[in-house]
């Protein structure tokens, strides 16, 4: 591996150059990988947590116009409904859906819900 003078021999020099030029980018891929895998995991958390939010809105549907806000904590996050209008006569209800994971990943929705059927008449992205 050395040389008479102590030094070592370019071909080995290269390989253990190339070897670690290897290890590096396999490291570097995993890396991009999992920081990924985080991510998705993450939106999927956002994603449940606003299924959560209209689920509990259509379960409570009656008692939103009497109460103006309302909060869920759960495992995966926080869940803030707030009820932006309640027209008795068209018997619908306007309330946003404010979410925030515990990663920090945060998303609001404006919901429009018909009273009687309990169907999403319009859903927007809040800006």
């Amino acid at each position: 591996m050395r040389n008479e003078q102590g030094f070592i021999y370019p071909h080995v020099l290269a390989s253990i150059l190339f070897f670690f030029l290897i290890l590096g980018s396999i490291t570097i891929s995993i890396q991009k990988e999992q920081t990924s895998a985080v991510l998705t995991i993450s939106f999927y958390k956002k994603q449940h947590l606003l299924r959560v939010g209209v689920s509990d809105v259509i379960r409570h549907l009656d008692h939103f116009c009497d109460q103006r806000n309302y909060h869920l904590e759960r495992k995966e996050g926080n869940v803030t409904i707030q009820r932006l209008a309640c027209d008795q006569k068209k018997k619908r209800i306007h309330v946003s859906i404010s979410v925030r994971t515990k990663d920090g990943l945060a998303d609001k929705r404006e919901l429009m819900i018909d009273w009687q059927s309990r169907e999403i008449v319009k859903w927007t992205i809040a800006k």
